[in-house]
């Protein structure tokens, strides 16, 4: 029933009481070998944090769902919405985990602000349009034995085999037909992810998509069976739905592909995922004078006994004729209280600090995400540190992760003031 499975709903970074059963405390207890020990803690009252990541983790019939922690405080039943939102949109515009598109708004209420049910519908609805069009076929390589001729005749077998039945012959030959390896690890994954479900839409289009498959065997999927499979002109429409199944292989415990099905999980870095959403956002604005650079250059701080020694490696960069003219870093953390107080990490200023004498770059940006219930985004703070004959100036800016994302890319490039 889908009524057992249990849902519990969180934000990252945010302690909160949920109602758990002694079945629910067992299985969260065992997703931290998936999360990790110091990522998720429950207390005996009930109290859970999760940290560093959003997404989701199923085990058995508790369905764990981490939303940024950006909406958490809201005062009113929307909060998970627009929290759900908020992720689809920095997953498609940053083209993290290779989301393309995010269905239309009316229709997005269908996956129940679940992210495993949105991968769930966009695979199912990728995989129907293409079968829709024209279903995956292929030949096969067929042997059997037959009283007339078909293909080639195979004398090793028929003589192996039919010393006495003159009238028979084994024969090979190919068979233009669906039952290819690209089709039977669809009709796998389609098998897992309909136990999996428990919104209606996607588990009725995950049985039609069965039913175009009824003649298709499944297989049990390794490592090496992803390898198997060629695409050619007749079926590079399927590669984008074979991403997605290959997605769902590699985000599953491998218990799943043996034949288990408790273990289902899809985790996002999010500090990772904010740290490419303001890179693609850069990328959109930055005109042809300069460079950004992702994660580099990497430089080393010190020297120790003749070796380079405290790696260096800048979220983002902005080069000009080879020189570092700027360096903008990603820090996924609430920068100003409720009260509009300052929340900055003395750890954070030190760091950039470092990041500029190595770098020689007086030039800085710290940008935050903004709440959803804070009214104030752009400049927070521009504060200046004497470098002796330099000054290095650090500006705080919160953006709105709700916003259009072009219209924060213009936002973004008009702080950076580049000369």
């Amino acid at each position: 029933m889908l009524s057992e499975i249990k849902i519990i709903r969180v934000f990252e970074d945010r302690q909160q009481k949920v109602t758990l059963s002694p079945k629910n405390m067992e299985d969260l207890t065992g997703m931290r070998d998936i999360i990790g020990e110091n990522n998720l803690i429950i207390q005996a009252d009930g109290k859970l944090l999760i940290r560093h990541y959003v997404g989701y983790v199923q085990l058995n019939k508790t369905r764990l769902l981490v939303y940024p922690k950006v909406a958490a405080g809201l005062e009113m039943d929307g909060e998970f919405n627009r929290s759900f939102e908020i992720l689809l949109k920095m997953l498609v515009f940053s083209g993290f985990c290779g989301v393309k598109k995010i269905p239309e708004e009316q229709n997005i209420s269908k996956f129940q602000n679940d992210i495993l049910e949105f991968y769930i519908g966009m695979f199912a609805d990728e995989l129907r349009t293409q079968f829709q069009r024209d279903i995956n076929r292929g030949y096969n390589n067929q042997l059997e034995n037959q009283s007339f001729i078909k293909g080639k005749v195979d004398f090793n077998e028929t003589v192996k085999h039919n010393s006495f039945k003159r009238h028979l012959h084994y024969v090979r030959y190919d068979e233009f037909d669906e039952k290819t390896l690209l089709n039977q690890i669809f009709k796998t994954i389609i098998q897992i992810l309909i136990k999996k479900t428990r919104v209606k839409h996607n588990k009725i289009n995950l049985k039609q998509l069965q039913m175009w498959l009824e003649d298709v065997e499944t297989i049990n999927i390794a490592e090496d069976t992803w390898k198997g499979v060629n695409f050619t002109r007749q079926n590079k429409k399927y590669e984008t739905a074979f991403n997605m199944a290959k997605l769902f292989y590699n985000q599953a415990s491998p218990r799943i592909i043996d034949g288990n099905t408790t273990v289902l999980s899809f985790l996002i870095p999010v500090n990772q995922l904010f740290e490419t959403y303001l890179y693609k956002l850069l990328e959109k604005s930055i005109n042809s004078d300069y460079l950004l650079k992702y994660q580099g250059p990497i430089d080393y701080l010190a020297d120790l006994n003749g070796k380079r020694f405290l790696q260096m490696k800048p979220d983002i960069t902005v080069l000009k004729y080879g020189k570092v003219v700027q360096i903008i870093d990603a820090k996924y953390k609430i920068i100003t209280d409720d009260d509009d107080h300052l929340l900055l990490s003395q750890g954070d200023v030190y760091q950039m600090l470092a990041y500029s004498i190595r770098y020689q770059c007086n030039n800085i940006l710290l940008i935050y995400p903004k709440k959803l219930n804070d009214t104030q985004t752009g400049l927070v703070s521009s504060f200046s540190i004497k470098n002796y004959e330099q000054t290095v100036t650090i500006n705080l800016i919160k953006v709105s992760l709700e916003a259009d994302p072009l219209k924060v890319s213009q936002e973004l490039f008009e702080f950076m003031k580049l000369q």
